[in-house]
């Protein structure tokens, strides 16, 4: 009898195992579907629906910040591609919204998430500059620099500070060099590993901008 209960024991707990394994693996699997589209999306549409295939991943894996912040980011590309949009105030809430859950989420990565509310700001100022620029232009470069100090080997906070600072009056810039700037994100971009768990965005826009410093 007693052996028959640790082989029930034991039974279980590789089903358990199996069973995480499995989940872990359909995660992944999607998560890596979803962010390849995402590299190579352009129209609004397109980016609508990938940023749907990762809120499905987020319902279902709510304890996973990734999606969540996925979702946020697709809705901020969305106002970039079409700030003066009818929905782009609703998309610009709804990022705001999805961004402040993730400050709350276990093991969400801090200079990501500072990046996402620049990127958020910056977003903000597209859809009307000539108000919401001075209100806002502040909380999107403190965010930028915030990130970049939380993780100075983050590219995504340096070429987007950069080109923001390019839309300033000279007096609001830090003086660094652009073209510097973006280079030093591109070596970034080249030393970090493509890892599920780490943000890749970014990298297509980079290669845009580097043209324009040859």
């Amino acid at each position: 009898m007693k052996t028959l209960i640790i082989n029930l024991l034991l039974f279980a707990l590789c089903s358990i195992c199996t069973s995480a394994q499995t989940t872990d693996d359909v995660y992944l699997k999607g998560m890596n579907s979803a962010i390849a589209q995402m590299d190579t999306v352009k129209t609004v549409s397109s980016i609508k629906k990938v940023r749907n295939q990762f809120d499905r991943i987020s319902q279902k894996y709510s304890d996973q910040w990734l999606p969540l912040y996925y979702v946020a980011y697709g809705n901020l590309e969305m106002v970039f591609r079409n700030p003066k949009a009818a929905d782009a105030q609703s998309l610009l809430a709804d990022a705001k919204e999805k961004i402040s859950r993730l400050e709350k989420m276990k093991g969400a990565n801090k200079s990501e998430l500072s990046t996402l509310w620049g990127y958020y700001y910056n977003a903000l100022i597209a859809t009307d500059p000539a108000t919401n620029g001075e209100k806002f232009y502040n909380d999107a470069m403190s965010n930028y620099k915030k990130a970049i100090e939380l993780d100075a080997n983050n590219p995504r906070p340096i070429f987007l500070l950069a080109v923001f600072e390019q839309n300033l009056p000279s007096f609001l810039q830090s003086g660094k060099d652009y073209c510097s700037e973006l280079r030093r994100a591109e070596e970034l971009y080249n030393k970090s590993r493509s890892q599920i768990n780490e943000i890749r965005w970014g990298e297509n826009f980079l290669v845009t901008l580097l043209e324009k410093c040859q």
